[in-house]
C-alpha cells in the first residue's frame, strides 16, 4: 500500500473513532470500562437509558474493536481494548509531529 493510501486509511479509522465518541453516553460507557470491567446492567446504573440501550452502544464499541465481552457463565463482562485506540493515537501523534516541524523557532 502506498504511503498516501495508508495515511488515508489511518485517517478514516481515526474519523470513525471520533464519530463513535461523538455520543456522550458512549464516552461515559468507555470511561467506566476503562476504570473496571462491568456488565451491561452495571453500566446502565446511573445512566438515563435502559440496559438494552447500553447493549446497543456496547455493540457499536465492539464493532470498532474498542470493547470486548468476556463470558462469565450467563453474564457478559465488558472491558476496553486499549489497542482499539491506536488509530486515534497515531493520528494525533502525526499531527503533533507535523505541528512541531512547522513551529517557528
Amino acid at each position: 500500500m502506498r504511503r498516501s493510501h495508508a495515511r488515508a486509511a489511518a485517517f478514516r479509522a481515526a474519523v470513525e473513532l471520533f464519530r463513535l465518541f461523538g455520543h456522550p453516553l458512549r464516552v461515559i460507557i468507555f470511561q467506566r470500562l476503562a476504570r473496571t470491567p462491568m456488565t451491561a446492567g452495571e453500566l446502565a446504573k446511573g445512566l438515563p437509558i435502559r440496559r438494552s440501550a447500553v447493549v446497543q452502544h456496547l455493540k457499536l464499541l465492539q464493532a470498532a474493536r474498542l470493547v470486548e465481552a468476556l463470558a462469565d457463565g450467563r453474564r457478559r463482562i465488558y472491558q476496553i481494548r486499549r489497542r482499539g485506540l491506536v488509530p486515534l493515537a497515531d493520528w494525533l501523534q502525526h499531527h503533533f509531529a507535523v505541528q512541531s516541524r512547522h513551529r517557528p523557532g
